[in-house]
């Protein structure tokens, strides 16, 4: 449109001006609030005065009390330490250990489930470099991937790449491998299974004098109707082992403190439902997400720490239903196995449950058995105009097929 003398007659920039212009100069009219106050006995004090002042009286803390409450009914007085999705310990493992009160057994998996690691067909690998590539390359999806950066150079600028988000890797090549595992064992294993996706669970327990809330999102979560049995029956073998020394860290080191959140455990499943007990639980890490307070790169000693955290959470969900809320000592392990993913590289570890009592370092403890992280392959990408798949590795379906085959 062009700008004539007519639209600007009537363009508001005018209008505002104008009101500077004239009135500018106004000044701030001296109400008689002053002296009506004064004639009624009423002290009249500066406001900047009255708010660095304490309240004198008991009356007053009573009543911002109560208007706290009624604003803010999940305000208790004691304040709680969180730990969220998008949290890291800052010791990692070592840290982990120390606030579940577990001890990692062994860098690798149990002989249980290294027992039911088998080959696959040839026809089965081709099979699944296919959903790699499906899941990867040819998968609509086109955002904005996260800004490439050049430690070397700094200030330089990238081109925004656009493709597939890490989470969107995950999901696809989780439920494309889990539908590959039912179609393995067939009905005999897959009639006893579901499958339930972006499930919350919450645990609140005590930890000596502090309040731990664990309240995590599992991206799948595969249920069973009989659990898992324990890899370890007798949870008493543990006297070998040391629990882990951060000093003069505190256990609790990094966590947020909060004075607003709900006392109260949240399972997804509740205990009438056939299938209600938690068997293999499949998380996303998010690199744009998950970071560290301290803005370092997130190390993968604390990425295994997120699957302990995680599988400690759901498995205590689980016990509490089971067994009851009051529950410490639990009358059998609570087994629960995790695979915590990029897309790209996979970490497997399986967690057992002996004891919610997470006082002290001495006593029944709970056990964890975890794995270095391995690549699913090495790149995936279009080269020249054409999609390309280099370094697939075999080894990361045996190990996610041995998981469901484990009862």
């Amino acid at each position: 449109m062009k700008f004539t003398q007519a639209l600007y007659k009537i363009h508001i920039g005018k209008a505002v001006r104008y009101l500077w212009q004239h009135q500018r100069e106004r000044s701030i009219p001296v109400t008689k609030a002053e002296k009506i106050l004064a004639s009624m006995n009423i002290p009249v004090e500066d406001a900047v005065v009255v708010s660095q002042q304490k309240p004198k009286h008991a009356s007053k803390v009573m009543i911002k009390s109560t208007v706290v409450s009624d604003l803010k009914p999940d305000w208790k007085n004691k304040s709680c330490l969180m730990f969220e999705d998008n949290n890291v310990l800052q010791e990692g493992v070592s840290q982990a250990c120390l606030l579940t009160k577990t001890l990692k057994i062994e860098d690798e998996l149990p002989k249980k489930i290294k027992d039911l690691i088998t080959d696959v067909p040839c026809a089965i690998n081709n099979l699944l470099r296919r959903y790699v590539c499906t899941s990867v390359i040819y998968d609509p999806q086109q955002i904005k991937l996260p800004k490439l950066k050049d430690p070397d150079r700094p200030a330089w600028v990238f081109p925004r790449v656009y493709g597939v988000s890490t989470t969107r890797k995950m999901h696809n090549l989780t439920k494309k491998f889990l539908q590959l595992c039912e179609s393995l064992n067939g009905l005999d294993i897959a009639q006893h299974r579901t499958i339930l996706h972006n499930e919350l669970s919450s645990v609140c327990i005590d930890k000596e004098t502090d309040l731990l809330n664990f309240s995590l999102k599992t991206d799948i979560m595969m249920i069973s109707s009989v659990p898992l049995t324990p890899i370890v029956v007798d949870a008493n073998i543990d006297d070998a082992f040391v629990m882990p020394n951060i000093h003069p860290l505190h256990p609790t080191v990094g966590l947020k403190k909060l004075n607003i959140y709900k006392n109260k455990d949240l399972y997804p499943i509740g205990t009438e439902a056939p299938f209600m007990n938690v068997h293999t639980i499949f998380i996303n890490y998010d690199p744009e997400e998950v970071k560290n307070l301290t803005e370092l790169p997130v190390t993968e000693d604390q990425i295994h720490a997120r699957s302990m955290v995680k599988s400690f959470t759901v498995a205590a969900a689980c016990a509490r239903r089971r067994f009851g809320l009051n529950i410490k000592k639990l009358p059998e392990p609570v087994v629960v196995q995790c695979v915590q993913s990029d897309g790209q590289k996979f970490h497997f570890s399986v967690y057992q449950l002996n004891t919610l009592d997470l006082d002290g370092e001495k006593g029944i403890r709970n056990f964890w058995w975890s794995e270095p992280s391995i690549k699913l392959y090495e790149s995936a990408q279009y080269e020249n105009g054409q999609p390309c798949l280099e370094g697939y590795n075999d080894e990361i379906f045996k190990k996610f097929l041995a998981f469901y085959k484990n009862r």
